[in-house]
């Protein structure tokens, strides 16, 4: 089986480190309490705009030059998935990394080689990595995915509009939205059940 897997938040702890960020930031360069909207109804990886919608784009820009490696070299690994990743891979399974990730400085490479340096560190196996994938259906068709696993609500509905399983990771970004009929997914052992029963 192919199995297409998000980074952020499905794998690494992301959020947690943005969120701690983003309430320094709101406070010490914005002026604001660092208050955050829509905790825990956030269906993208739009974390900041949904969060702070009082912030402007530059504001926004500001924050993920100056923070954007430091999350994702700061991010701890979700419990049991460098486990399970590896058992999927032990079973026969190609596993296709596809994350929104991009880059920050154009043409220097730092979130791709910060990324590869923190999958390695946290002992991730893969087949394939893909950066930048605003559009991961296309994705998901182009690589021939048996099955997606992402925290973003948005993603797996449009994965599913192509008629691929999709297993919706929950966090507290999404734990309050509505996900329609997508299937919810609380931690790394239950991911492996449920593939092992499809």
């Amino acid at each position: 089986m192919k199995i297409g897997i998000d980074i952020d938040d499905t794998i690494s702890a992301s959020f947690e480190e943005i969120f701690v960020l983003s309430q320094k930031f709101d406070i010490d360069v914005v002026g604001r309490e660092g208050k955050p909207s829509n905790y825990g109804k956030i269906d993208n990886h739009n974390y900041i705009e949904t969060l702070y919608p009082h912030w402007s784009q530059e504001q926004i820009k500001t924050f993920w030059k100056k923070y954007f490696i430091e999350v994702l070299t700061k991010a701890n690994a979700k419990v049991d998935c460098a486990e399970i990743i590896q058992k999927l891979k032990k079973e026969g399974n190609q596993i296709i990394l596809i994350t929104s990730r991009y880059e920050v400085i154009p043409k220097k490479n730092l979130v791709e080689t910060a990324t590869k340096q923190w999958l390695e560190a946290h002992h991730i196996l893969y087949d394939k990595l893909i950066m930048n994938s605003q559009d991961k259906s296309k994705v998901a068709v182009e690589e021939n995915i048996d099955l997606l696993i992402d925290d973003s609500i948005t993603h797996c509905l449009s994965v599913e509009k192509k008629n691929i399983k999709t297993l919706l990771y929950t966090t507290v970004c999404n734990q309050g939205c509505d996900v329609q009929n997508l299937e919810r997914v609380y931690s790394w052992p239950q991911i492996y059940k449920k593939i092992l029963n499809l």
